[in-house]
């Protein structure tokens, strides 16, 4: 039986840890106006206690508790669930946690982020647990900012009974455009953990800067268990966002994996550099076209998949642990998912795409940055683009942040290797 949550997401000015004393009270306010509206679940950004660039001190832990304690009153008072992001010390080790406070002001319990981004291996033991949180409001499957990034472990969570996707985030931007913040998580990956998982989902960040070295893009956001955005917030300033979700009941039985199909076994003789030419109509692709276009090679070594194995969050997956480098889809999804799914899985499995978009006759290939490299279209229908399989042969996507790693040590993780 389904039933509607009021959900909300909290977004806060960054501070720099050596400001959190004196800036407490003014997240304690901030929530209390975000409470006021009667969500019954409000989200807040990752390490909002006491920050995310630690620095050089040891956390105190008492001031952990004391904040936590504050923020379980309220939940109390308001008759709301609270998930934040802090950190949990746990004897010597310290976790970058997202914290689940339920309605009665009880901690529900706790999720450690698994996926360590960049800063955070200086400071933060990695999560070893996948299960969503128990809760008066059903089962919450918590993950923290770069976990997002992983598609397997949104899905466990969900294979797992999590009714919603909850997220505390610190999601950082280039910066490069400052008229327009961008992360792949918030522009992209958050629809497709949704729809993929069809869970609604909410996801809380931070805006402004911290220490002087990460710049928070804002976009904290909710979404329908359709991917559809519901609410989101501005990129630069403080704010509350709020929607009505649809909660159904947990998953009964594990979801199957869809089987990917490998490329031909002569594939192997491909060279790993090289510019290809290709179309929705292979007869268009001739010898004379290749010489033309100085693309004397295709994507022979390209595993063929089909839409059921694209929108599966964890089917690429197990193909690119078997050698998966270059994907072909035949799709007939509505070009716009089309799209989305192709650049999202080519940027988490950091890997080539090339689709064949059945619906509008046309062909586009995707690199391992997710980016579109080209398109078809009527006046264009043959299309070349360059190769470069070096590029899919580290998933490193910040100093110590290794995707390809990740998605391996979730593997592991799922099958219950604590690694």
């Amino acid at each position: 039986m389904s039933f509607n949550l009021r959900v909300a997401a909290l977004q806060l000015q960054a501070h720099d840890r050596s400001d959190f004393a004196a800036r407490w009270p003014a997240i304690r306010s901030a929530v209390e106006g975000a409470l006021a509206e009667k969500p019954d679940l409000l989200v807040l950004p990752e390490a909002t206690i006491p920050a995310y660039i630690l620095g050089e001190t040891p956390v105190d832990p008492m001031q952990i508790d004391r904040a936590v304690g504050e923020l379980s009153a309220l939940a109390r008072r308001f008759n709301a669930a609270i998930l934040t992001g802090s950190v949990r010390i746990a004897g010597d080790r310290q976790f970058n946690a997202a914290l689940l406070i339920d309605r009665d002001g009880s901690i529900a319990g706790y999720a450690d982020k698994i996926f360590l981004w960049h800063f955070d291996r200086r400071w933060f033991t990695a999560g070893t647990r996948i299960e969503p949180i128990p809760s008066s409001l059903g089962k919450i499957g918590a993950l923290v900012c770069a976990d997002g990034r992983i598609p397997t472990i949104a899905a466990t969570l969900v294979d797992r009974g999590a009714q919603m996707l909850a997220m505390p985030t610190a999601w950082v931007t280039s910066g490069r455009n400052p008229a327009s913040l961008e992360n792949l998580q918030a522009d992209l990956l958050v629809m497709l953990r949704a729809r993929e998982n069809q869970v609604p989902f909410v996801a809380a960040n931070k805006a402004g800067g911290e220490a002087g070295i990460a710049r928070y893009c804002g976009k904290s956001t909710i979404l329908a268990a359709d991917g559809i955005i519901l609410a989101r917030a501005p990129e630069n300033d403080e704010a509350t966002i709020s929607a009505s979700v649809t909660i159904a009941a947990p998953n009964a039985t594990p979801r199957e994996r869809t089987r990917a199909v490998s490329g031909s076994a002569a594939s192997s003789a491909m060279p790993t550099r090289r510019r290809v030419a290709v179309s929705a109509d292979a007869h268009a692709v001739t010898d004379r076209v290749r010489r033309l276009l100085d693309a004397p090679d295709g994507v022979d070594d390209a595993w063929h998949i089909d839409d059921a194995a694209l929108v599966s969050p964890s089917t690429l997956v197990e193909a690119r642990m078997q050698g998966m480098r270059i994907f072909r889809c035949e799709s007939n999804l509505e070009r716009i998912w089309c799209e989305r799914f192709a650049r999202g899985r080519a940027a988490e499995l950091r890997c080539y795409g090339v689709v064949v978009h059945r619906p509008s006759h046309s062909i586009f290939a995707v690199d391992p940055e997710g980016t579109i490299l080209t398109a078809s279209s009527a006046s264009q229908p043959v299309v070349s683009f360059a190769i470069d399989l070096a590029c899919t042969e580290s998933g490193e996507l910040a100093p110590s942040s290794d995707a390809l790693a990740a998605l391996v040590r979730v593997e592991d993780l799922r099958r219950g290797s604590n690694v």
